[in-house]
């Protein structure tokens, strides 16, 4: 690394080799311009020697901490409200704390692998801080893009920490689902003691949706001619927003789960005439006064349900209310649907994703192996049936001495000559 002064195409020019790059920088044609081009390599070298040389147009120090909260103020229309919460609170409790003012431009992996190691030591799953590197290669990305960095350094966390996940697993993770068995003691226990709250638990069942999909549903999305459903909104915690997909998609429904959903649109028009001087509300699932069910509602009302089971004596897994979405997959899969089609339903961009998540719903291996069978030549029988054999008495010239002499006791009417013997000789 050093600085030299030449006289190239007719100027006093200045290159300075750096960092295994080489910069030059035109001082003048003059001879005077000669000694201005000297005292500025002198210079260079002095800064060289200090370690403060910094090449001519390098930006200012990337501090992460700044650049994290500037992508949150500049992001923030993009990300839906619960979105923006959850990735704040990962900034200011997670990351900021931790990378502080470090120089995004220094940023390496092993400084990515520090933060896993901490992070997993103090009990947070890989996966979750899959999520809290997902939002700081965002931010990288974002600044390869722009030209403010040579790369993204967190581009291949997401293999690193699925192996990582993988070496601290005690076991194999799965789903959870209940059994069919339990899909009707739920629903059976959920239409003695809750009615209002059973036909949206069957809606749940039957459709795959998310709970905040099926509370955004309203009379205009229901088609119970063509027994569709459009997925258009959700309502979540924050109020209403676009599905999680950010588009609609149509979802199919039962007879039985029509008949249902006709049944609750007819007790909406009773309790209309009687609450809301006949206008029926727009929501499927309402609260007594007519507006959207909230979420904490609805939570309120499935673990109620699981507690009226316990009493009963009704034996049902204390699972998730989103695990009724998780047991449609899997009984969709298994019953043959395709992937294609179940990722459709459930609202999924890439069947893969489906496919990733439900892989244990798929058929064992199949222990046909018929398909193979490209018609070579074979016997339908190579081992003799066990009253075929003769009782030798212990006589060593009955022994068969191979298995294809065995094969020819058991059945020598197809082949006239026992193996080994001579052309002619024929057997007794």
């Amino acid at each position: 690394m050093a600085a030299k002064v030449k006289f190239e195409r007719g100027a006093w020019w200045v290159f300075t080799h750096y960092d295994g790059k080489r910069t030059k920088k035109r001082v003048g044609s003059a001879k005077k311009d000669n000694a201005r081009a000297e005292k500025i390599a002198e210079k260079i070298n002095a800064a060289l020697a200090l370690g403060t040389f910094r090449p001519r147009g390098a930006e200012k120090p990337l501090p992460t901490d700044e650049a994290l909260r500037s992508w949150l103020t500049a992001y923030e229309a993009t990300l839906k409200p619960s979105t923006r919460e959850l990735a704040e609170g990962i900034l200011k409790r997670h990351l900021i704390p931790f990378f502080g003012s470090k120089d995004l431009r220094e940023l390496r992996e092993a400084d990515l692998m520090a933060y896993v190691s901490a992070k997993v030591e103090a009990g947070r799953h890989p996966r979750t801080v899959r999520n809290d590197l997902s939002i700081l290669r965002r931010v990288l990305t974002l600044l390869v893009r722009e030209g403010q960095l040579q790369r993204n350094p967190a581009s291949g966390m997401g293999e690193m920490l699925r192996r990582v996940h993988q070496a601290s697993a005690v076991e194999t993770e799965e789903v959870e689902t209940w059994s069919r068995d339990e899909v009707a003691t739920l629903l059976e226990t959920a239409r003695e003691t809750d009615p209002r709250f059973a036909p949206l638990l069957a809606l749940l069942f039957a459709t795959g949706m998310r709970r905040g999909e099926a509370l955004g549903l309203q009379w205009a999305d229901v088609n119970l001619e063509a027994r569709t459903l459009t997925v258009r909104r959700a309502v979540t915690k924050e109020g209403v927003t676009t599905p999680k997909s950010g588009r609609a998609r149509k979802v199919p429904m039962t007879h039985a789960l029509a008949e249902q959903l006709f049944d609750v649109l007819a007790t909406r028009k009773s309790e209309a005439l009687a609450r809301w001087k006949g206008e029926v509300p727009a929501w499927v699932f309402c609260s007594e006064v007519g507006g959207a069910l909230e979420p904490r509602n609805v939570e309120r009302s499935w673990y109620r349900l699981l507690r009226h089971c316990q009493k009963r004596g009704r034996f049902v897994r204390a699972l998730k209310l989103h695990c009724t979405r998780h047991t449609w997959a899997t009984l969709a899969l298994r019953a043959g649907k395709s992937v294609r089609w179940v990722a459709d339903v459930l609202g999924h961009a890439d069947p893969a994703l489906t496919l990733r998540v439900y892989a244990h719903a798929l058929g064992d291996e199949e222990h046909d192996l018929g398909f193979l069978d490209f018609g070579a030549p074979g016997r339908p029988q190579t081992a003799p049936r066990a009253e075929n054999i003769r009782e030798t008495e212990g006589r060593s010239d009955e022994i068969p001495n191979n298995l294809a002499e065995v094969a020819w006791r058991a059945g020598r009417g197809s082949n006239p000559r026992p193996p080994g013997s001579k052309p002619g000789a024929l057997s007794s």
